[in-house]
């Protein structure tokens, strides 16, 4: 391991000066392996590298120093002003650039920004915990499907997906950074999900009744943190004070760039009596009534 560091220690510092005496970089980020320090001898160097220049377009290079390969994020200085607007906050580069280490900057904006940027507030855990529960509750819905129409294999594969899904929103609510080796950390918080978690890794026999444990578990515990999951939700629909569709919340400013499952989390509220459901009429453009969809309210 002493020569796998020492390895990756030499290459990374070869690049960054190489980068840092070229007259066009303005600054260089580090992210990945080499901040969480969790190297392996085929991981890669994840840079963001920032130039001179007005391009939008954000390029990806890959190249090697010394047989280590080197994996460059490459943008324009008016590519990373337009990230770090209102839009960027919270969304996925935004999670990269807080848990990202700032090598060297030549230029004062660029500095402010990050130094800004790296900030993670409540608003953007809160929507990220919306995104988590409804994977979770989408991944849940298909295990117990497969698991009730008797297909094994497939339910046990599920099972990984809610095991994942579950430790994205338990480590995003406890106020840590979601991660690759997010399992492992919401293991190591919980003992009791550990134990689960090591039934379906380890149990000789790959029976539905270990799946039906696990998802039994995840089950119980979110019926906990429901409420405190979908905070932000319920704030809204308080503050709207009318029947509100899934498609009206999606499309509600506050929620755009964020891929959440907003009728499972709906249908989950409603089911724990959270919020109340009703019918509206759905109608064409010309006044038809189409069909009666789901609305929401409190």
């Amino acid at each position: 391991m002493d020569n796998i560091i020492i390895k990756y220690q030499k290459a990374y510092n070869k690049i960054i000066e190489e980068l840092k005496n070229n007259g066009k970089i303005l600054a260089v980020m580090v992210f990945g392996s080499m901040v969480s320090g969790d190297l392996w001898d085929e991981s890669d160097i994840d840079l963001f590298v920032i130039k001179e220049g007005q391009e939008l377009e954000m390029e990806n290079i890959y190249t090697e120093y010394y047989g280590v390969p080197i994996h460059v994020k490459l943008m324009s200085k008016q590519k990373f002003l337009q990230l770090s607007d209102s839009n960027f906050r919270g969304g996925f580069l935004h999670r990269v650039f807080a848990s990202s280490k700032l090598v060297f900057s030549k230029d004062f904006d660029i500095t402010n920004i990050y130094n800004r940027g790296r900030y993670f507030s409540d608003i953007d855990k809160d929507k990220w915990n919306m995104v988590y529960l409804g994977d979770l509750l989408k991944d849940l819905g298909v295990c117990k499907k497969y698991i009730q129409n008797e297909k094994i294999y497939t339910s046990y594969a599920l099972s990984i997906r809610c095991i994942e899904s579950y430790s994205r929103l338990y480590v995003n609510n406890s106020g840590y950074m979601v991660n690759k080796d997010t399992i492992s950390l919401a293991m190591n918080l919980n003992n009791d999900f550990k134990h689960h978690v090591d039934k379906i890794f380890f149990s000789c026999d790959k029976d539905s009744e270990v799946i039906k444990d696990l998802v039994k578990y995840i089950e119980d515990n979110l019926k906990e943190v429901l409420k405190s999951s979908a905070s932000l939700l319920l704030d809204y629909m308080k503050s709207k004070d009318k029947v509100l569709s899934a498609t009206d919340i999606k499309t509600d400013k506050l929620f755009q760039g964020y891929d959440i499952n907003i009728e499972e989390i709906l249908k989950e509220l409603w089911k724990n009596n959270y919020i109340k459901r009703q019918y509206r009429d759905y109608k064409s453009e010309d006044g038809d009534v189409i069909l009666k969809e789901n609305v929401y309210y409190i």
